[in-house]
């Protein structure tokens, strides 16, 4: 897989947003998979390289992945979306793993209806 040429300049924009605050174990590796994820959907979107995306939709890219941290709560912001189970009798819970997260991100759409106007501004037609 080709790497973005600005991948760690990415990826320390994303951190510098969205902070380790809850001092989750797999912190790192959530957000460093949810920027190369956003970045795949990005490129298979608009028909480009990975190389070949543009300086212009580095915003888009990082406000995409923030996008898809927050509203998903991979990183287990105090929600309950991070909870896997909960048993009252002795009162058990349970939260997701890197694991759990990992299989959720991959099924998930990253982008978004909100996003789509400004990706098709680079999408290039594919014959």
């Amino acid at each position: 897989m080709e790497q973005h040429p600005r991948l760690d300049e990415l990826l320390t924009k994303v951190k510098l947003l969205m902070p380790n605050s809850q001092n989750n174990a797999g912190y790192d590796a959530i957000v460093e998979f949810t920027l190369e994820k956003v970045i795949n959907d990005v490129a298979n979107y608009t028909h480009l390289a990975i190389p070949e995306l543009p300086e212009a939709l580095d915003h888009t890219i990082i406000a995409l992945c923030v996008q898809l941290i927050t509203t998903h709560n991979f990183l287990g912001g105090g929600v309950t979306t991070s909870v896997n189970s909960i048993n009252e009798g002795d009162t058990t819970v349970s939260f997701k793993s890197p694991a759990d997260v990992y299989a959720t991100l991959q099924g998930v759409n990253s982008l978004t209806d909100n996003y789509l106007a400004q990706l098709n501004n680079f999408r290039v037609v594919k014959w």
